[in-house]
C-alpha cells in the first residue's frame, strides 16, 4: 500500500481527496489514463491512483509556450505534480498546473523501469521517498483495470458517416507522406460498412494515403477485418500522437468518421482524447489474431469472407476464399486465388471501347473487399468469357455490367455493387523487378445469365 503522507510537510494528496480541496494548492502523484491534444499554450490529461476508481482527475497545464508542456510518451505513464491548484474548469474539479508556480515530472509507467524522469520542470526535485511511490504505482498498474463508465465504444462495423464515435482499437502502423500529413492505421477485427458510389469520371483511389504501402509493411497488417486510416494534419495533434506505437491498444474518444471516394477515414476533433488500455485488454486481441493467422485455412476464410450474390460463377469452386490483403501479402509473386469482392469501377467506361482495333478484349477493374482495393485486368478471351455475349450486343453488355456494378453506370444515382466471387492470378511484367511490376488478372470467371441476385 502506498503511504501518501510523510514528515516535513512533504505530502501527496490522494486523487479522491483532491476533489474536496477546491482552491487549495496540493501535490499529487498519479497514472495518466487519458490524454487530450495540446494547443499552443495548454493541454489536459486525467490521472488516477489506487484510491480513485472513477474516470480520473482532470489536470490542465498552462504555459507561455508549447515547448514546456508535458510530452507524454505513453498513456499509462506516471506523473508527479507539485503545487497545483484545485479549481473549477467548465464546472469540473480540475488540478491546474501553472508554469510559474507549479512543477511536474513524467516517468515511464512500466514495472522495472528506473527512477529518472524523461521530462520534468526546472523546479522539480526528486526525493528518495518518491521512488517508493513510483515503484508501488507501477506494481499496482499491472492488475488494475481502468473503467470509465461515461464512455461507450463503437466497433468499426457500426460506424456512421458524419458522426462522432469512440473507438477501442489496435495501432497497426503509423506513417507520414511527403506533405507531412500523418496516418494512423487502426484495427479492431471487424469490417467497416461497404459504401455506395456515385458515377465519377475520375479513377477511384486504392487507398486513403497517397500511395499504397509497400508489401513488407502490408505483411504486418491483419488479413481479415478493416484497417481504418486516421488522418492527422494539425501540428499539435502530431505532437500528441508521438506516444503511439504499432502494436499498442488504444481508446480514442470523439473521432469524426467520414467517407471520400468510397473510402472510410477518421479525423481528430477538438474534443478527441486518447485513453489508457491495460495490458490484459491488449492481450484480448491476440487470440483473435491467432484464430485467423493461418492465411490459407479454408474454414477461417469462409467465416471472415462475406457471402456472395451468385451473380458470377467460377471454374474453381473447391478453392478456398482468401481476402485481398491475403493476396497482396502472399509470399510468392505468382499465384492463383479465389476471393469475394465488389467491382466498384471499370475502365474504359464506354463498353464500345472494351475491344481494341484488333478485336482483343481489354478492361481494367477496381476490386475491393473489407481489407483492401486492387486493380485487376480482364484480357482477351477471358474478357469475352466473363461477359459471355456477342461483342456487338451492346444491350446485353450494358445489362451485365450494370448488374456487376450495382446500378446504371450512366446514371448519377448511387450504386451499391454486390459481392461476387472471382478468380485472380498474379503475374509480373518485368523479370528484373518482379515485386515492383506485380499485377493481377481475372480468369475462369463469368457473369451468370440468371437474374436472381442473392444479396447477403
Amino acid at each position: 500500500m502506498i503511504e501518501m503522507e510523510i514528515r516535513d510537510d512533504y505530502k501527496f494528496l490522494r486523487v479522491q481527496d483532491a476533489f474536496k480541496a477546491l482552491h487549495l494548492n496540493v501535490s499529487l502523484i498519479g497514472v495518466i489514463v487519458e490524454l487530450g491534444f495540446p494547443t499552443s499554450s495548454d493541454c489536459t490529461l486525467k490521472i488516477i491512483d489506487p484510491w480513485h476508481s472513477g474516470s480520473g482527475l482532470p489536470v490542465k497545464f498552462i504555459a507561455r509556450t508549447n515547448g514546456v508542456l508535458p510530452r507524454v510518451e505513453s498513456i499509462g505513464d506516471i506523473i508527479f505534480l507539485s503545487r497545483v491548484k484545485i479549481v473549477l474548469v467548465n464546472r469540473k474539479i480540475t488540478a491546474l498546473c501553472n508554469e510559474t508556480s507549479s512543477s511536474f515530472a513524467l516517468f515511464n509507467g512500466k514495472q522495472g523501469e528506473g527512477f529518472v524522469s524523461y521530462q520534468s520542470s526546472p523546479k522539480f526535485q526528486m526525493r528518495e521517498q518518491d521512488k517508493i511511490f513510483l515503484s508501488n504505482l507501477r506494481e499496482w498498474m499491472i492488475t488494475y483495470k481502468f473503467e470509465d463508465g461515461s464512455c461507450c465504444f463503437t466497433s468499426l462495423k457500426d460506424i456512421k458517416e458524419g458522426e462522432y464515435s469512440n473507438l477501442n482499437c489496435q495501432i497497426v502502423h503509423i506513417s507520414k507522406d511527403d506533405k507531412d500529413k500523418c496516418y494512423i492505421f487502426v484495427w479492431d477485427g471487424t469490417e467497416m460498412p461497404p459504401c455506395s458510389f456515385v458515377v465519377k469520371s475520375e479513377r477511384l483511389p486504392l487507398c486513403v494515403e497517397p500511395e499504397m504501402l509497400p508489401t513488407h509493411v502490408l505483411r504486418k497488417f491483419p488479413t481479415f477485418g478493416s484497417v481504418l486510416r486516421i488522418i492527422v494534419e494539425n501540428v499539435t495533434e502530431k505532437q500528441a500522437i508521438l506516444c503511439l506505437q504499432p502494436g499498442q491498444h488504444v481508446k480514442f474518444l470523439n473521432l469524426f468518421f467520414q467517407v471520400n471516394m468510397g473510402l472510410w477515414s477518421a479525423t481528430f476533433s477538438p474534443s478527441t482524447k486518447m485513453q489508457y488500455t491495460m495490458s490484459t485488454e491488449m492481450q484480448s486481441f491476440s487470440p483473435q489474431r491467432e484464430k485467423f493467422s493461418s492465411r490459407w485455412n479454408p474454414i477461417t476464410r469462409c467465416i471472415s469472407t462475406p457471402s456472395h450474390s451468385g451473380i458470377t460463377g467460377v471454374a474453381h469452386e473447391d478453392a478456398p476464399f482468401v481476402s485481398l490483403m491475403d493476396i497482396l501479402t502472399y509470399s510468392n509473386v505468382t499465384a492463383k486465388f479465389r476471393c469475394v469482392v465488389r467491382f466498384i469501377q471499370v475502365f474504359p467506361r464506354d463498353i464500345r471501347k472494351f475491344h481494341d482495333l484488333n478485336g482483343k478484349f481489354k478492361m481494367l477493374a477496381i476490386l475491393e473487399d473489407a481489407t483492401a482495393r486492387i486493380h485487376a485486368s480482364l484480357y482477351a478471351d477471358e474478357g469475352d468469357k466473363f461477359f459471355g455475349c456477342d461483342p456487338s450486343d451492346e444491350e446485353a453488355l450494358i445489362k451485365k455490367l450494370n448488374k456487376l456494378l450495382g446500378g446504371d453506370v450512366m446514371n448519377e444515382a448511387p450504386r451499391n455493387p454486390p459481392w461476387v466471387q472471382c478468380c485472380l492470378f498474379s503475374y509480373y511484367s518485368n523479370k528484373n523487378d518482379q515485386w515492383g511490376s506485380r499485377r493481377f488478372r481475372i480468369f475462369d470467371t463469368w457473369i451468370s445469365d440468371s437474374h436472381d441476385i442473392n444479396y447477403c
